[in-house]
C-alpha cells in the first residue's frame, strides 16, 4: 500500500531527525486528514533543521526547493517532502515570496495557507501543534485563511482556487471574512500562470466533489470566467458534474461545462486548451466529445453502423458518461443503455470484409473514390447487410462497376 509506505517512512524520518535533537512532526494535509479520520494520500514533515542537516541523515535523498529548504527523502517506492520551519517575505510577483528565513513551527504555521492545512502533529510523543485553531476549524466544518486572508491571497493568487478545490473536497463551508477577500480579489487569478491554474483544475475536475467546486466557483463569476474563459453555471450542469463516474478525467468534465455553453462549443475548444494548458491529446479528445456529443443525444436518429462507429472511438466510454450522466433521462436512458449492449454484443469494431489491399487487387486506384467505396462498405457491414466476406467482395464489385458482379 503507497500510502502505508509513506506513512512509515515519515515515521522513520521523524524518529531519526528528533534523535539528532531536531524537532520534527507530520504537517499539513496529513495531519488534517487523520483528524478528518480520511486516510492521507502522502505525508510531509516539517522539521528544525536546515537542509545540510536533513542531507547529513539521509544521504541519498535530494534537495528539490534549495530556495525554501525542501528535500525529498525516497526509499524504495516511497517519498516524503521534508521542509525546514520557515517564515516567508513579501510576494511581489504574487506566487513565490521573494525571500525566506528558517524559524519555529509556530511561525512556520502562520504562513501557510488554510487554518486546516496549519497543524503539526509529533507520531511519537502523540501530541498535535496548533498554533493557528485549525483543529477548532475542522470540528465546524469551516475553511479559513490563517491571519488575514486578504493577505495569503495577495500572497499567492492561486489560493483561492485552492480554497474552492478544498471547501469542495472537505465538504467545509468557507469562513465569510475568507470568502469577502476572495470576492474582493477574484480578478487577480489572472495573473497566474496558466500552468498552476490548470493543474489546480485537474485536481478540482478529477475528484468526485467536482460538482460542489464547480457550483462555489460559479458564485465567483469573475474568476470562473478568468479560469474558463466564458461563463457558466446552470443546476443541469451542476447535476451532470456530480453523476459522473468516479475516475472520470479532466477533459470530461471540461466536455459538461462546455455543454452549458451552447450549440456552438467546438470555439471554445482552443480557449480551454490555451488557458489550461491542455496536451495535445486531451485537446484532441475534448473537440471530438464537443463534437459528437449532439449526435449521442440524437442517438434515436443515428443508424446502426454511425452508433457503432462512435463506441469504437477511443473516448466512447466518456461520451457514453457524459450521456448517462444527464440528469431526466427517465426511460429513454433505458432503452439507450439496451441499445448500447445489443451493439456491444454484436461487435461494435469487427475487421472489414473489404480493406485497400483487397480494392487494390481488384484493380482500384487509391483517391477520394476508394475512399468512399471503403467506408460505405463498412458502414453496410456494421449495418448487418454482409452475410460474410464473399457477400461483401460481390458488393465491392458492384460499387466498382465489374461487369462480372
Amino acid at each position: 500500500n503507497p500510502a502505508e509506505a509513506a506513512q512509515a517512512l515519515a515515521r522513520r524520518v521523524v524518529t531519526r531527525l528528533q534523535e539528532a535533537g531536531h524537532a520534527a512532526y507530520f504537517a499539513g494535509g496529513c495531519v488534517r486528514d487523520t483528524l478528518m479520520g480520511r486516510p492521507p494520500k502522502d505525508f510531509d514533515v516539517a522539521t528544525a533543521a536546515e537542509p545540510p542537516a536533513v542531507l547529513a541523515l539521509f544521504p541519498r535523498s535530494q534537495q528539490v526547493g534549495v530556495a525554501f529548504g525542501v528535500v525529498l527523502v525516497r526509499e524504495k517506492r516511497a517519498q516524503v517532502e521534508v521542509a525546514t520551519f520557515r517564515a516567508d517575505g513579501t510576494y511581489s510577483d504574487g506566487r513565490h515570496p521573494d525571500a525566506v528565513r528558517f524559524t519555529t513551527a509556530e511561525e512556520d504555521a502562520r504562513r501557510r495557507d488554510f487554518t486546516c492545512n496549519g497543524l503539526f502533529f509529533d507520531p511519537l510523543a502523540k501530541v498535535l501543534h496548533d498554533y493557528v485553531g485549525g483543529r477548532a476549524d475542522i470540528e465546524a466544518k469551516v475553511l479559513r485563511a490563517i491571519g488575514s486572508a486578504r493577505e495569503r491571497f495577495g500572497e499567492d493568487h492561486l489560493r483561492m482556487l485552492r480554497a474552492v478545490r478544498f471547501a469542495a473536497r472537505l465538504e467545509f463551508a468557507i469562513a465569510p471574512e475568507t470568502w469577502e477577500a476572495m470576492a474582493q480579489l477574484q480578478g487577480n487569478i489572472g495573473g497566474i500562470s496558466r500552468e498552476r491554474i490548470g493543474e489546480e483544475v485537474r485536481m478540482m475536475l478529477e475528484h468526485p466533489a467536482r460538482a460542489a467546486a464547480a457550483r462555489l466557483l460559479a458564485e465567483l463569476p469573475t474568476m470562473f470566467e478568468g479560469v474558463f474563459g466564458f461563463s457558466a453555471g446552470t443546476e443541469r450542469l451542476f447535476a451532470t458534474l456530480a453523476n459522473l463516474p468516479t475516475g472520470t478525467r479532466r477533459h470530461v468534465a471540461l466536455a459538461a461545462l462546455l455543454r452549458d455553453v451552447g450549440a456552438d462549443a467546438a470555439p471554445m475548444v482552443p480557449v480551454l486548451r490555451r488557458r489550461l494548458m491542455l496536451s495535445n491529446e486531451e485537446s484532441e479528445a475534448l473537440a471530438w466529445l464537443a463534437a459528437k456529443r449532439p449526435l449521442v443525444e440524437a442517438w434515436e436518429d443515428l443508424s446502426k453502423a454511425a452508433t457503432k462507429r462512435l463506441m469504437a472511438h477511443r473516448e466512447w466510454q466518456g461520451l457514453e458518461a457524459l450521456y448517462r450522466a444527464e440528469p431526466d433521462r427517465g426511460e429513454e436512458m433505458l432503452a439507450f443503455a439496451e441499445r448500447v449492449a445489443s451493439l456491444r454484443e454484436e461487435g461494435v469494431a469487427p475487421p472489414p470484409h473489404v480493406t485497400g489491399q483487397v480494392l487494390i487487387g481488384m484493380g482500384a486506384h487509391p483517391g477520394p473514390t476508394f475512399k468512399g467505396w471503403l467506408d460505405a462498405l463498412y458502414d453496410r457491414q456494421l449495418e448487418g447487410e454482409f452475410a460474410d466476406a464473399v457477400a461483401a467482395l460481390a458488393a465491392a464489385r458492384r460499387l466498382m462497376g465489374d461487369p462480372r458482379s
